[in-house]
């Protein structure tokens, strides 16, 4: 199926945050029940070498069931637990594919980090491992800081068009039975051309997220803010994308 992409205002990245709650308050016990036991499953997998790469690879399945969830409230019907299999059947290894590109990305976006800061995120890990403020650890990290930066800044435009590119494309090899690679590269056609909403959306995002970091630390989860907050998330990614693409009609 051929889709548009609709270009819209700075305002509707905040939309999407208001028609996710909108969606979430419709069943809260149950978006609440549903996301508690992905997180759950997810730290058993990565608390398992190897193993862990699993949960990367199966969460567009997860994504496209939540969303397919997303949709069946929007539409009036009951939210249900089994929406949680709905992306293992249908287009279940195009999804896949999708978590495939999703770790490779990560991978390869990791090894340039570390080729590009190597040294300087082995100083940065010593010396914080050390755990004492002397002289010599505050000398090592200021040595070690431009390396860093250089790291994360390259870290930073290599993931941001990996996400662009991976935000939408579960969503449209679900409901619109895109292949991977054409979903893929609509998804970050659609990110591109709404990058101002999708700033909004960002700031919108984030801000929470700092907010919730000390607790995220407490517990030893760093994802932990993200996941507290995919009850609204989630359905929200769902809004963006009934927002932004509309399916070509067959004229013939």
């Amino acid at each position: 199926m051929s889709m548009n992409i609709r270009i819209v205002d700075a305002s509707h990245g905040w939309r999407w945050i208001a028609a996710g709650m909108v969606i979430f308050r419709k069943n809260p016990p149950l978006w609440l029940l549903m996301i508690a036991l992905l997180f759950i499953g997810s730290r058993v997998l990565l608390a398992i070498p190897l193993v862990g790469m699993i949960a990367v690879l199966i969460a567009p399945n997860f994504l496209a069931g939540l969303a397919h969830g997303a949709q069946a409230l929007e539409q009036g019907r009951p939210l249900r637990l089994g929406y949680l299999a709905s992306g293992f059947l249908s287009n279940a290894a195009r999804l896949v594919t999708i978590g495939g590109v999703s770790l490779v990305g990560q991978f390869l976006t990791l090894m340039a980090m570390v080729l590009i800061g190597g040294e300087a995120i082995g100083s940065v890990a010593k010396t914080m491992a050390a755990g004492s403020a002397t002289p010599e650890a505050v000398q090592a990290l200021r040595a070690a800081a431009p390396g860093m930066m250089r790291a994360l800044v390259v870290g930073f435009l290599l993931s941001v068009p990996l996400m662009m590119a991976v935000w939408f494309a579960p969503l449209l090899v679900f409901f619109n039975d895109l292949k991977p690679l054409p979903a893929l590269m609509l998804s970050l056609s659609a990110c591109i051309r709404n990058i101002l909403p999708f700033l909004v959306y960002s700031m919108a995002v984030l801000v929470p997220v700092v907010v919730l970091m000390p607790i995220s630390l407490a517990a030893r989860q760093p994802d932990l803010g993200l996941w507290l907050l995919a009850p609204i998330l989630v359905p929200s990614i769902y809004a963006g994308y009934k927002d932004l693409f509309v399916p070509v009609q067959d004229t013939q």
